[in-house]
């Protein structure tokens, strides 16, 4: 019940607004075990920042997969502000996930990390029903043993999107796979660093990648500089 208010809070505030964002895009990079995520939002940022980290199909993919709709829905309408004397609800900020309507629903918070961990949430619950491990980790194999795979383990900022980053090693991903009987799939199609204390020399992708166009959350920008 409780479910069906904030949906309907969700996408009726969505129907208000002059422009909605439609982000629609894979999780996991195997075939057979991806599934198709579509993203409803009001912030260009919050598109943006979902057509990095999902894996975005091809022309042809995107006709093939996703004309009929997805699996999982995401109504991200985080400007409005949640309702506390909803049932379950303690206050101004509600994620919600919903498994048997395949929805997920925002409300009351900008942090498009929501949407990120969301997806996350949705693969660790259906990864282990076929027999396969999500992982919250880094990953990377040697550039001349494709058996050779690590995985980095650890709560977020310490290191592991650093240590997957090696450069005498082929990136697979810094934070979510799912181990297979058959190998090591990244979850997400993109990268997400914390830039405190980020230094060249130590972390030189990383580094590199902060250029115009580039996605930064919770910085200080220079007006002149940029």
């Amino acid at each position: 019940m409780s479910f069906q208010v904030l949906s309907g809070l969700a996408k009726s505030y969505l129907n208000t607004r002059r422009k909605v964002y439609v982000v629609d895009g894979y999780a996991g990079w195997c075939p057979e075990d991806r599934i198709r995520i579509r993203v409803m939002c009001t912030r260009s940022y919050h598109a943006l920042f979902m057509t990095n980290m999902l894996i975005k199909p091809t022309p042809a993919e995107l006709e093939r997969d996703f004309s009929d709709g997805a699996d999982y829905y995401i109504f991200n309408a985080g400007e409005f502000m949640a309702n506390k004397h909803i049932p379950d609800v303690t206050g101004d900020v509600a994620v919600s996930l919903n498994f048997e309507q395949r929805k997920m629903v925002i409300l009351g918070t900008q942090y498009a990390g929501e949407m990120k961990k969301g997806v996350f949430t949705i693969m660790n619950y259906l990864m282990p029903k076929k027999g396969h491990l999500p992982l919250h980790s880094s990953c990377n194999v040697s550039k001349t043993d494709p058996s050779n795979v690590c995985l980095f383990f650890g709560l977020s900022g310490t290191g592991k999107t650093a240590l997957s980053a090696a450069n005498d090693r082929y990136l697979i991903g810094d934070d979510e796979h799912v181990w297979t009987n058959t190998g090591v799939f990244n979850i997400e199609g993109g990268c997400y660093a914390k830039c405190v204390s980020l230094s060249k020399e130590k972390e030189p992708e990383i580094y590199n990648a902060i250029k115009f166009g580039t996605v930064l959350e919770n910085v200080v920008l220079d007006e002149h500089t940029k």
